[in-house]
């Protein structure tokens, strides 16, 4: 009777995790059990709600530890496109934290909506932007980087539309098309 208990429990979860997305340019990562803040969630970073507390949300992450700093969760190895930066602790490829309930939705194009309009308003005053998966994740900061005199952006523009891009790039996460 227990295995069966806890077998059911297990399914339940399983199935009641749900695909949700970081709506805001950055959000906290909270401790689960004193809600301090112990690190910071990227905007459009892909989590697993686990489930929800009042105003917080408990949300799995997962990803790879980046080689050059292991404070911080990527989509890979190398750091390209992060997810998640720690303060003090050392990442691990599977997390769980609070983070506010209203930081998250469950629609990955509105986590774009912001940036990707921002993306195309700047890059079409001078041509026609390019799609981002034309390129490759690791591509997008050299395009980038020389447009961005030219674009008149700020750094901090710039860091969130080569997210946007490289989220999006032909060998990125995102598969929205």
């Amino acid at each position: 009777m227990k295995k069966i208990i806890l077998a059911l429990t297990f399914l339940t979860n399983v199935l009641l995790a749900k695909d949700m997305f970081i709506f805001n340019e950055k959000v906290d990562l909270l401790d689960v059990t004193d809600k301090k803040a112990v690190g910071t969630i990227y905007e459009g970073s892909k989590v697993e709600l686990i489930k929800e507390e009042g105003e917080y949300s408990l949300v799995k992450v997962k990803g790879e530890v980046v080689e050059s700093n292991p404070k911080s969760l990527a989509y890979t190895k190398d750091g390209i496109y992060l997810l998640l930066t720690l303060n003090t602790k050392n990442a691990s490829t599977e997390m769980e934290f609070l983070v506010k309930s209203k930081d998250l939705t469950d629609q990955e194009i509105l986590a774009w909506d912001e940036i990707e309009l921002t993306y195309y308003d700047t890059c079409t005053s001078c041509h026609a932007a390019h799609k981002p998966k034309e390129h490759l994740m690791e591509e997008w900061d050299a395009y980038l980087s020389a447009m961005q005199g030219f674009a008149k952006i700020t750094d901090t523009e710039k860091d969130r539309i080569l997210r946007f891009l490289q989220s999006h790039a032909s060998n990125g996460p995102v598969k929205l098309d």
